[in-house]
């Protein structure tokens, strides 16, 4: 992945089930959430590949907003699980269920994979990335 890739996908979860807003809006958070400063134009430039060698502040200012260490954004061999698992851990609701559950037998783990997967069905939350 590019680090336009992975800003763009970033962003995407984020404002997951939503519309992602403009640049404007999206550099005007990272500003407000971070105290560090990123600019509408060096955010689309990043976004479109235009420019793929952040500076130091602006590396750390979009690794603090996306709650991502500096390294990812660096990192051409990240693994996409490891990603999508930092991303889950991100939900309080998901870590409760993890710290929940340790502990629990392999059968009642199961029983719980199993619920997980048909209330995902339900949901058809796995629909868009089998097409």
């Amino acid at each position: 992945m590019t680090l336009a890739d992975k800003i763009n996908a970033l962003i995407v979860e984020h404002w997951r089930g939503q519309k992602p807003p403009g640049n404007a809006v999206i550099a005007e958070r990272i500003r407000a959430a971070t105290g560090l400063s990123i600019s509408t134009g060096y955010l689309w430039m990043l976004r479109t590949g235009a420019r793929d060698n952040p500076t130091g502040t602006r590396l750390q200012a979009l690794a603090k907003f996306f709650g991502r260490s500096p390294s990812y954004f660096l990192d051409a061999d990240g693994s996409e699980a490891n990603d999508q698992l930092s991303a889950a851990l991100r939900s309080e609701d998901v870590v409760q269920i993890a710290l929940r559950s340790d502990g629990l037998s392999a059968q009642s783990m199961k029983a719980i994979l199993s619920m997980v997967e048909h209330a995902r069905m339900i949901e058809r939350l796995d629909e868009d990335k089998a097409q």
